[in-house]
């Protein structure tokens, strides 16, 4: 479910005080870049200013660096919180748990969804206190904010089963992408830039691209090279942060040993979009996956799972959904993975045009229009 807002600039204040708030800011993570991306694209149209943990504003200091998570989630809100209370009449774009806005964004998905798709446990539940502070957080922000933006239907699916009383209040906005920076490279721009970086022609470049190896698949990503090795030779390229030597025992059994190569933290992930031949995500749960989105933007092929908004956008001429992270070791997945060389990497890209970052900052402006601001 994708809502789409006509735009109206000329109705728009555009000075009025915005407050963005995201508890994690510094880094390359996904969510991080969001954050970034969101302060550039409201800045035209608003003051706005971003607060997160550490950060220093209006003689205020927000906590939320020191401790454990709980510990970190409990004190940010309250520090922030504490300073919105005075300032009733802004416009608070809230990106976090616990802290309700004119807008809150769960692009962390629902937690309890999170927790049985991890089948956690009812002791490791009970004895993990963010197990039982986040929920109590993420009801406080939906009870009280104004709008609540799933960023794919996956989640307003979640929300509509475990807050049903609050759906009317749900505004699905899909994630866009800067299309002056990820876009399609021609053949010969593809042929430069695998000469530049080292990659072979007669070689199926499969691209993983993520923090939090885990959650992500990476060991589901490493079998499926290890099948596709037997089939046509193959190169697994891991952009992200991560400890490599949890997968090196992996990479050994699967006889894998020049195969794999880890890239570690890339700052311009691009021309590897660009390059490779398959971008893979076989991700356990992730409300919508930027990198998958970015990928397809530059013409990349993905494969991933249905537990992934971004899987919304795939179709049979750009990529394909699995079930489940082990469904990528099907034969029906393995024979589609081997000949995604034919596929129109011009089609591809053009198939997510319509998500820009550009359309995506007109849908929420709406959003703020319509509170009558």
């Amino acid at each position: 479910m994708f809502y789409q807002f006509k735009y109206f600039p000329p109705f728009m204040p555009k000075k009025k005080k915005l407050y963005i708030v995201r508890k994690e800011f510094d880094g390359y993570g996904g969510a991080e870049n969001v954050a970034k991306r969101y302060l550039t694209g409201f800045e035209s149209f608003f003051n706005a200013s971003l607060i997160y943990a550490g950060s220093q504003f209006e003689g205020h200091t927000f906590s939320g660096r020191h401790g454990p998570g709980w510990f970190r989630s409990l004190s940010f809100a309250s520090s922030v919180n504490k300073f919105l209370s005075s300032r009733s009449d802004e416009l608070v774009f809230s990106m976090t748990r616990g802290i309700p806005g004119t807008i809150f964004r769960m692009g962390d998905g629902v937690h309890k969804c999170w927790l049985r798709r991890k089948k956690a446990g009812l002791l490791k539940r009970v004895s993990n206190p963010n197990h039982l502070i986040t929920p109590i957080l993420e009801r406080s922000s939906i009870q009280k904010s104004k709008y609540i933006v799933p960023n794919s239907s996956l989640i307003f699916k979640e929300l509509e089963r475990f807050y049903p009383e609050h759906k009317h209040k749900c505004k699905v906005i899909h994630n866009g992408y800067n299309q002056a920076v990820f876009k399609f490279a021609s053949s010969s721009q593809r042929e430069l830039q695998k000469a530049e970086h080292k990659l072979s022609n007669n070689c199926l470049n499969l691209l993983f691209c993520a923090n939090g190896w885990e959650r992500k698949g990476l060991t589901h990503a490493l079998k499926l090279l290890s099948k596709l090795a037997n089939i046509t030779p193959s190169h697994l390229w891991v952009a992200g942060r991560g400890d490599q030597h949890i997968y090196s025992q992996t990479i050994e059994k699967l006889d894998l040993p020049n195969q794999v190569t880890f890239l570690g933290t890339v700052a311009d992930t691009r021309p590897w979009y660009q390059m490779t031949d398959l971008f893979i995500l076989p991700t356990l749960y992730d409300p919508f996956s930027n990198s998958c989105l970015e990928a397809l933007a530059c013409g990349c092929p993905v494969l991933t799972t249905q537990s992934n908004g971004a899987s919304e956008c795939l179709n049979e001429t750009n990529g394909l959904a699995v079930k489940s992270p082990r469904y990528v070791l099907h034969d029906s997945v393995i024979e589609w993975s081997k000949n995604v060389k034919n596929l129109d990497r011009k089609i591809i890209s053009d198939s997510v045009k319509s998500l820009t970052s550009g359309n995506e900052i007109n849908s929420y402006l709406n959003l703020l229009q319509s509170c009558g601001q």
